[in-house]
């Protein structure tokens, strides 16, 4: 039996509803999900619209996202819980939640999707996305229990004095931290982050910071190096310019000393950066590499010092469940800083029938430290 929640939702919801890539999404009536075990369902406050979204879902989909249509897009959000199952031991209505864009199978949690976003590579994949196809962008989902996670209103909103806003950056905090957690990264480590200035890749370096490592951060953009360099005290943030040849990118990170773990995020066009290598050689003996970068095809690495030296490469692609519950412990205690007080800033909010100027804005406006949201139930 469900929560008595549910017996005050309504009979449809609107959903921004797309049929392709090339054509204009419309607002629709869809019915109202159940929630059965394991099932929550939610009210979308704040739900995250992804930079790169005009280059998913309309202009042709250039990026070649594989997803169901028509399709509801719309990932992670912070949200109202309206209606729980009766497996959920934890989560009440009327909680304020994150709800994260991942979702797992039960039968294999290594079998994972990016919801409404990309169905994945295989026949399981294409599956697990076919009953969680329509996403946040809209005035209710469901969303899978395991993938919701109570955020202590009293504490953050009460004690820390958070705005809900604010919250929408742990879409951003929650995917590197997957990474470094995964690498074993241990306080008063030095870790380089490489690239650095990007959405997530930046958010990793505030992740790290929390986690208690000196951040070694690397990128060609020296304005977002700088602001990075200002986020803790001196020595505990280096900043490094990609200079585009190896040995020039090996010599500047020496001068920091061993490195334990190299975390690289590297976008699509990165393959033959110089960085790549660099970082590898730059670590210690022993030390480790987190991959969690979006190269589509090979990249070179130095076979013999990778094997000489004990070099771990672990890949991770997005977090475990657990790992999103251990971000915000990190938040609610306050190690862990988000919103204004981090830098970090939101850069529009729109409702959903005003879906073409939120999208351009994202575009625009999005990127490292910085939101742009739907409200479909805006407080």
């Amino acid at each position: 039996m469900a929560s008595l929640a549910e017996n005050s939702l309504p009979d449809n919801y609107t959903g921004l509803q797309f049929h392709s890539s090339s054509s204009p999404p419309t607002l629709v009536s869809l019915k109202t999900p159940t929630p059965t075990a394991g099932t929550v369902i939610v009210k979308p406050l704040y739900s995250i619209i992804v930079q790169y979204a005009n280059q998913i879902f309309t202009n042709g989909n250039p990026r070649g996202y594989k997803y169901p249509l028509p399709i509801v897009p719309g990932g992670s959000c912070i949200a109202r819980i309206a209606a729980v199952p009766s497996d959920a031991t934890s989560l009440n209505p009327g909680q304020l939640a994150f709800v994260e864009l991942t979702v797992r199978s039960r039968e294999d949690p290594n079998i994972k999707v990016l919801r409404s976003f990309n169905e994945g590579p295989t026949e399981a994949t294409r599956r697990l996305m076919g009953g969680w196809r329509n996403g946040s962008w809209a005035t209710l989902m469901n969303a899978p229990l395991e993938s919701v996670h109570a955020l202590d209103e009293g504490i953050l909103v009460g004690k820390l004095g958070y705005k809900l806003e604010e919250f929408g950056s742990l879409s951003q905090l929650v995917v590197p931290y997957g990474g470094l957690a995964d690498a074993d990264l241990k306080p008063g480590e030095t870790v380089l982050v490489a690239p650095a200035t990007g959405s997530f890749s930046s958010a990793a370096v505030h992740v790290a910071l929390a986690m208690g490592a000196r951040v070694i951060a690397m990128g060609r953009n020296e304005t977002a190096l700088a602001e990075l360099k200002n986020l803790a005290e001196p020595g505990r943030v280096e900043i490094v310019k990609i200079s585009g040849d190896f040995e020039e990118d090996l010599n500047a990170l020496s001068k920091f000393g061993p490195i334990d773990v190299y975390f690289d995020i590297s976008p699509r066009p990165a393959s033959t950066s110089s960085h790549i290598k660099a970082g590898i050689l730059a670590l210690r003996a022993g030390g480790r590499m987190s991959l969690m970068g979006g190269i589509p095809g090979d990249i070179g690495l130095p076979y013999w010092h990778i094997s000489l030296n004990g070099i771990t490469i672990k890949g991770t692609f997005m977090n475990t469940s657990q790992q999103a519950k251990d971000l915000i412990k990190l938040v609610e205690r306050g190690v862990l800083k988000i919103g204004s007080r981090a830098g970090m800033e939101v850069a529009g909010k729109f409702k959903l029938d005003d879906w073409e100027d939120a999208i351009n804005a994202a575009a625009a406006r999005g990127g490292p430290g910085k939101s742009v949201y739907f409200t479909p139930n805006a407080e």
